[in-house]
């Protein structure tokens, strides 16, 4: 593994021998990471106060570039260490705040030349229709979140960021592969529930007329589930859109409350977007997954790929 820092002047340095690294691979929320831990040199206390964007590399393929976030420079028993971490070009948009505002008849070439391209991230769009929609980006919102919310409100999918920085008007795609895993291969696998932020019930009010509309999630309610949220519509809404928008939010409460983890030998293995065919016999796993998070990390004792995936419905 191989860490450039980027200044903001364009100057370019490579890390010292590299001892550790981990590289998270999401494409979403939350951001893609790095972390390094390298030797330490006289160069770096020149270097390391402007550095504002790293690249790193395995090989001769580029693998993630982004944002430093901070550094830290140790003295210990193996001699002067400095540790680099950062986040992937999503950091941008998740670290700045949109201005409240109202569109009429929104497009998507208009939601990312207000709220991506200010920030010199490159947007690709693909043949996945998007419509056009009356739309409002909400004070206190992140630049993600008002690109995010559009998508989802006009194409019915959320954006993912590459590797590389790119932004792309399309559902997760990865690496567009499927992958056969065999129990025999797997280091460890994991298979978890989680229960915290599921939604029992939710109570969608309109603020003008004081309506009301319960929607509550039977099958967790069933089970003994009790979580509720309020949530105040503007303006006159319909008890169809209370409807909708209360099972949405149930929804997307349960988004990965099902995961498998999966512990594989090697670097990259796979990325967030890819297919897993699982079988995996001491948790009687057979089916097909995808892939939403990718963590690659190494060190003296060799590379490690951990993969976590729902399973597909």
């Amino acid at each position: 593994m191989t860490v450039r820092l980027l200044t903001w002047d364009g100057r370019s340095y490579e890390l010292p021998v590299t001892l550790s690294w981990r590289i998270l691979r999401t494409g979403s929320v939350p951001c893609d990471e790095l972390e390094a831990t390298c030797l330490y040199d006289g160069k770096l206390p020149e270097v390391l106060p402007q550095a504002n964007r790293f690249a790193a590399y395995e090989g001769e393929q580029a693998v993630l570039i982004g944002v430093v976030d901070d550094y830290a420079v140790s003295a210990g028993e193996e001699g002067l260490l400095l540790h680099v971490s950062g986040r992937g070009m999503a950091a941008l948009l998740l670290d700045n705040e949109a201005e409240a505002a109202v569109y009429q008849r929104a497009t998507l070439e208009e939601i990312l030349r207000c709220h991506v391209a200010p920030y010199g991230i490159n947007c690709r769009r693909t043949e996945h229709p998007v419509g056009t929609a009356a739309y409002q980006v909400r004070s206190g919102s992140s630049q993600w979140n008002a690109v995010s919310a559009f998508t989802r409100l006009a194409g019915g999918f959320t954006p993912y960021m590459t590797a590389l920085g790119e932004l792309v008007a399309a559902p997760m795609a990865g690496s567009g592969q499927t992958f056969d895993v065999e129990g025999g291969e797997v280091l460890s696998c994991t298979l978890r529930e989680k229960r915290y932020g599921v939604l029992s019930e939710v109570l969608v009010k309109d603020k003008t007329t004081g309506l009301s509309r319960r929607v509550v999630n039977e099958a967790f309610a069933n089970r003994g589930g009790c979580r509720r949220q309020v949530l105040y519509m503007p303006g006159r809404s319909t008890s169809e859109s209370m409807r909708y928008t209360g099972e949405y939010q149930i929804q997307q409460s349960q988004a990965g409350t099902r995961q498998v983890e999966l512990r594989l030998p090697g670097a990259f293995r796979s990325e967030p977007g890819d297919v897993i065919q699982l079988t995996y016999p001491p948790l009687e796993l057979q089916g097909t997954y995808d892939v939403v998070e990718a963590e690659s990390a190494g060190d003296a004792s060799g590379t490690v790929t951990t993969v976590v995936m729902e399973e597909r419905k």
